[in-house]
């Protein structure tokens, strides 16, 4: 129900090799007037370098646009509740391009954990790592690139969906490089629940998710954050269950189903990500740009 008529980016080479990798279809590109491709389009997708994406999604909401925003969607708690306050006052949907959080098999395992099926959840444990070229942008600090500004909102979504946004503290360890983190790990206190992650750019890992309960336990196998299979494991081995989905493609389409889902049914938070939701995970990545709670290894 969409269509791609329009892309903007202020580095002309890269809108370029954009209009040509994609020639199949009619893209008209726009290298130096933001407001002029806004003018153009009913809504926008922001998949820029992190620190960009409040200016960008601000100005579109102004001018009425809906707007989706690649994940995190800011690094700033306050920041988040401004533009969705702006975009509710507007009539305008904003929305987190997490596309973990849209997949069906994700949504699946949330639903039946909260169920009950493992019992009360007490533990959580969320890995995802990669190791990239240190030339690029995920490396480099005028672009808040580093491991949890690039991961973060992935290993952070499993805790935030099945035990909320109440965290009473969360302490983080940091391996940096040149100004950016290659390794960060973060231990969370709910109540009633002790959770774990690890994201990693420079440091390999087993890129897994383990959610603990009081009677059994979910086991999601790398790379989770693309999860097309989940076990559900017990005591007595013959009660364990494997479940399987259909991934397709980059998994896109599920999180822009959604969002038409939204504007068509003029919902300004989603079940799937909810605004609340959002907004922590920013304040997260607050906490870790003030560095409150942050030891460097």
């Amino acid at each position: 129900g969409i269509a791609v008529s329009e892309a903007y980016n202020p580095e002309i080479e890269s809108t370029v090799q954009f209009k040509k990798r994609y020639s199949e279809y009619d893209i008209h590109i726009e290298t130096e007037n933001y407001e002029r491709f806004l003018n153009k389009v009913d809504a926008v997708y922001i998949a820029t370098p992190h620190n960009s994406h409040y200016d960008y999604a601000k100005k579109a909401i102004v001018t009425g646009k809906h707007v989706l925003v690649e994940t995190p969607m800011v690094l700033l708690g306050f920041q988040a509740k401004e533009l969705f306050k702006m975009a509710e006052e507007r009539g305008v949907i904003l929305m987190e391009a997490n596309k973990t959080a849209h997949c069906p098999a994700f949504n699946h395992l949330i639903v039946m954990i909260k169920s009950g099926v493992i019992g009360e959840v007490v533990d959580i444990e969320a890995s995802v790592s990669q190791l990239l070229d240190k030339s690029g942008r995920e490396f480099d600090p005028n672009q808040s690139g580093g491991a949890l500004y690039e991961q973060g909102s992935s290993v952070l979504l499993p805790m935030v969906k099945l035990l909320g946004t109440e965290c009473r503290n969360i302490n983080i360890y940091s391996r940096m490089e040149n100004g950016v983190d290659i390794y960060t790990k973060g231990v969370l206190r709910y109540d009633h629940a002790i959770c774990s992650f690890k994201a990693g750019l420079g440091v390999k890992t087993e890129g897994n998710l383990v959610i603990s309960g009081t009677k059994g336990y979910a086991y999601v196998p790398a790379p989770w954050w693309k999860t097309d299979y989940f076990e559900l494991r017990y005591e007595d081995q013959n009660k364990n269950r494997k479940f399987f989905y259909k991934w397709d493609g980059a998994g896109l389409r599920y999180e822009i189903q959604e969002f038409i889902s939204c504007i068509v049914n003029k919902r300004f938070s989603t079940a799937r990500l909810r605004r609340r939701e959002s907004i922590w995970i920013a304040d997260v990545m607050e906490q870790f740009q003030t560095r409150k709670n942050v030891m460097e290894i």
